[in-house]
């Protein structure tokens, strides 16, 4: 198929003769088209220049031999923690794939367990960024709930030993109050590198590694127990934490946000760390098992801090109301 093209006021040259026609193809008048729209775009395109895919790069050597390491699991996150995506580095220690930006966190573990995670924040799209690995500790504990649990011959189809000769020639109870295992969640707060986070077994114990030598905060959390902080130092080889025994109880925190904008999460920090829950569409939070003191009620859009409100946790529920963030963010 052929398409006729004539101007009319070409139709006559100088000479007096008329000007020939000419038959274009009409797929070649298309592609004229769609590279006009190309080469000289509108005015509301921002000048016609191309914008370029950005990409993540991210480098893995090892801090003590500065040589590329092989196999290490990147892993793209939102400030939220869901994972976005994730690669592993090849053998020049590189991971490489085009990405969207936005205010995202680099993660990397090693499958291997040589070298403790880390973490860092993408600050601007197209820089590399560069992890530097160090090789981790190792740790092991026992987590123990203080109870109290009451035993009976009705419950107990066995008999059951009890040190009975260790308790000064006590006179036994018809209940016993024993610590016993219990499955915990066991988060690793170091001074350096990323929080690490872990479960118990079913019987309360837990091997750690890899994880960064120094001072660490250890927050202990199961579920009708008091969160417990713990502060240790770990050294090269393997750290003998020893048992933890969590209290029963611990204080329930509670409110609702008034809602001007959507508020994704809320923390609650003390003692060095930190527990976030997501917000509910209708701005209600519900924090459990915070220990008596002091501590900052944070509200969370995003990455982006709504608001900050010191608290003195007390009694078994500490029901806050409704908090304005706008007015509390005003007042500080």
């Amino acid at each position: 198929m052929h398409q006729e093209i004539l101007d009319p006021a070409l139709r006559v040259n100088t000479s007096g003769r008329r000007w020939k026609r000419i038959r274009l193809p009409a797929g070649l008048l298309v592609l004229g088209v769609i590279l006009a729209i190309a080469f000289f775009p509108g005015p509301e395109s921002g000048g016609g220049e191309t914008v370029a895919p950005a990409f993540l790069e991210v480098w893995t050597v090892s801090a003590e031999q500065e040589r590329p390491v092989e196999g290490v699991e990147v892993r793209v996150l939102l400030s939220s923690g869901e994972e976005l995506m994730s690669r592993y580095t090849g053998p020049d220690g590189q991971a490489r794939w085009e990405h969207g930006g936005g205010n995202l966190v680099v993660r990397v573990e090693d499958p291997q367990g040589r070298y403790f995670p880390q973490e860092q924040k993408l600050e601007k799209p197209g820089e590399a960024i560069l992890f530097k690995l160090r090789e981790g500790v190792s740790a092991v504990l026992d987590v123990n709930s203080a109870g109290p649990i009451c035993l009976s011959a009705d419950l107990v189809p066995q008999p059951i030993e009890l040190p009975w000769s260790q308790l000064d020639e006590q006179p036994r109870p018809e209940a016993a109050r024993l610590s016993m295992p219990v499955r915990a969640e066991v988060e690793v707060w170091p001074m350096e590198g990323a929080v690490i986070r872990s479960v118990t077994r079913a019987d309360g114990h837990l091997d750690l590694e890899p994880l960064p030598p120094g001072g660490v905060k250890l927050l202990i959390s199961a579920e009708g127990h008091v969160r417990t902080v713990l502060d240790f130092t770990l050294v090269y080889g393997k750290n003998r934490l020893g048992q933890v025994v969590l209290q029963p109880g611990g204080t329930t925190l509670k409110g609702r946000l008034r809602i001007r904008e959507e508020a994704t999460a809320v923390s609650f920090r003390f003692a060095g760390v930190s527990v976030k829950v997501p917000a509910e569409v209708d701005g209600n939070f519900e924090i459990t098992g915070l220990p008596a003191g002091r501590g900052t009620l944070l509200g969370w859009s995003g990455d982006r801090e709504l608001f900050r409100l010191p608290v003195d946790v007390e009694g078994s529920v500490l029901d806050l109301g409704e908090i304005d963030p706008e007015l509390v963010a005003a007042n500080r």
